[in-house]
Formats: structure tokens, C-alpha cells, sequence
């Protein structure tokens, strides 16, 4: 389910964009909800947590700005896409630098909107969320694999090292969590540790860099399997 939100004071246009949205959606076979309104409603359902993966904003309008709302929404849902919809091209490099992932101009918007829709679409697929479940003497986690950033060893627990600095234990060998881990997505680092692909920043001889800053040391068995 592709979830997105249309902010535009310019409630025909508004409107407008979410037909054809709805319809490109439709005629995709994607699932998709589709909510539009005013920037105070949306920053006060994302508080209430509720999810958009896009976010479709107009930049001048009279109570908050686009941008302003771009940067209130980054800060509420960093993984949120954000889509300027405006009148005039001065406004992408600010767009570029709070970090929306496209602007496009409101003349003739209409197969610009499709063509991003679609690469989203196909981004989602390819990185479309699993979960692994992490089982605990008293209770248990749900965690996004593409959270977690490493696993390590820790006598007979295996440690996973999260994203915003949070770790699990799990009172199980690593290979047996390995082995329900997707292969494809993480690599051996050393004997007691595997690292997340997609997080892996640098490579060098001896040690690898990850997002938060980690640094990990690599046998030589490891560096094989980093490079290969």
C-alpha cells in the first residue's frame, strides 16, 4: 500500500493531482490511499503517527510554506519522500538543499508526476521492508532488517546493532541467525561478526566504516567476502 498526502492551498489543483494520481496507481495495480488537505493537518497526523511514504507539496502558500513544511516533515518522518509542486524553478536549489527528493513545475506537471511515481514505485519494490523477529526470554521485537546496521557475537547471544544507536540480544548462535537473515544483503565480516551491505560506507585493508561510524575490524576470510 503506497500511502500519500497532497498539500496545495489551490484546492481544484489539489484536487486535480489526486486523480491523477489515483489513476496512475490504478492503473499500475498498486494499492495506494490518498489523503490531501493543509500543512497543520498533516504535520498533526504525522505526530499521531501516521505514515506517508510521499508528499506532494505546493511551496507558496499563506500559512506555511513548502519548505517550511519540508523541514518539519523530515524531522516528524526522515524516510518520507518529498515532492515540490510549484510555479517557478527558483525555488529547487532551496528544495534541493532541505533534501525533497524532486521538484516539478505545476505547467504540464502531469507526465513528470507519472515518471517519478513510477521510479518510487519500483524503489519501494526493490527495497520493499522485511522484518526479522528478534525472540527474548520475556517478549519479542520486531526490527526492519534495513535497520540493522551489524550483528555481533556476545558468548550465547547474538547483538544486533540498530540504527539510532539501539541494540537487541537474541539468545542465539549468529550462524543460526544468519541462516534466517537474507544472505544476499549481509557479508561476513569476521568470525563473530556480520555487517549490513547497505550500510557499509568504506572499505579498507584491514576495517570497514559503517553509517553511524562504526568501525569494524575485517579478517582476512572477511575481506574476501566484502570484496567478492
Amino acid at each position: 500500500m503506497m500511502r500519500m498526502a497532497i498539500v496545495d492551498d489551490n484546492l481544484r489543483f489539489a484536487a486535480a493531482v489526486k486523480k491523477h494520481a489515483e489513476s496512475f496507481f490504478a492503473a499500475r495495480g498498486e494499492p495506494a490511499e490518498i489523503w490531501h488537505g493543509d500543512g497543520k493537518t498533516l504535520l498533526s497526523l504525522l505526530e499521531s503517527c501516521r505514515n506517508f511514504e510521499i508528499c506532494l507539496l505546493d511551496v507558496e502558500m499563506p500559512d506555511i510554506n513548502g519548505l517550511e513544511l519540508t523541514e518539519k516533515i523530515h524531522a516528524l518522518a526522515p524516510d518520507t519522500k518529498i515532492i515540490l509542486l510549484t510555479a517557478y524553478d527558483r525555488f529547487a536549489l532551496q528544495g534541493i538543499r532541505l533534501g525533497v527528493y524532486y521538484y516539478i513545475l505545476k505547467d504540464n506537471y502531469q507526465p513528470e508526476l507519472s515518471r517519478i511515481l513510477e521510479r518510487l514505485c519500483r524503489e519501494t519494490e526493490e527495497n520493499r521492508e522485511e522484518y526479522y523477529f528478534i525472540s527474548t526470554e520475556v517478549s519479542g521485537y520486531k526490527v526492519l532488517i534495513n535497520r540493522i546496521l551489524y550483528l555481533t557475537k556476545e558468548k550465547k547471544y547474538t547483538v544486533f546493532h540498530c540504527l539510532d544507536g539501539i541494540l537487541y540480544k537474541e539468545r542465539d548462535s549468529l550462524g543460526n541467525v544468519c541462516q534466517r537473515l537474507p544472505r544476499e544483503r549481509f557479508v561476513t565480516v569476521n568470525r563473530g561478526m556480520i555487517a549490513n551491505m547497505k550500510h557499509i560506507i568504506s572499505l579498507e585493508r584491514l576495517d570497514i566504516t559503517m553509517r553511524d561510524g562504526s568501525v569494524l575490524p575485517v579478517s582476512r576470510y572477511g575481506n574476501a567476502n566484502v570484496t567478492t
